[in-house]
């Protein structure tokens, strides 16, 4: 497999930018309390929580936006980086001035 560089950045700097869907209070606060803590590797502590900045629908709400969104854009960013550490490295020859 060839990947031309130039056009690699050139597709994602044209390619547009994740957007969040509009979320309400309690959505947000679990998507910034929980998930993304939990996302970079980060301990979560239940004793940390406000529990009275969420309700179930905020709950359910979050569970749409992971199964709508967030899961679906996590699997197609880790299926495109897999695709690229497969690509073996190419030597080329240095033109030196």
């Amino acid at each position: 497999m060839h990947v031309n560089i130039t056009q690699l950045v050139a597709a994602v700097l044209e390619a547009a930018p994740f957007m969040l869907p509009e979320m309400n209070i309690g959505t947000r606060y679990l998507y910034n309390s929980i998930y993304c803590p939990l996302a970079r590797g980060e301990e979560v502590r239940l004793s940390c929580l406000d529990f009275s900045a969420f309700d179930s629908e905020d709950i359910n709400s979050f569970n749409d936006l992971f199964n709508n969104v967030l899961d679906q854009n996590n699997c197609q960013a880790n299926g495109i980086a897999e695709i690229l550490r497969k690509i073996a490295p190419v030597s080329k020859s240095a033109s030196y001035v």
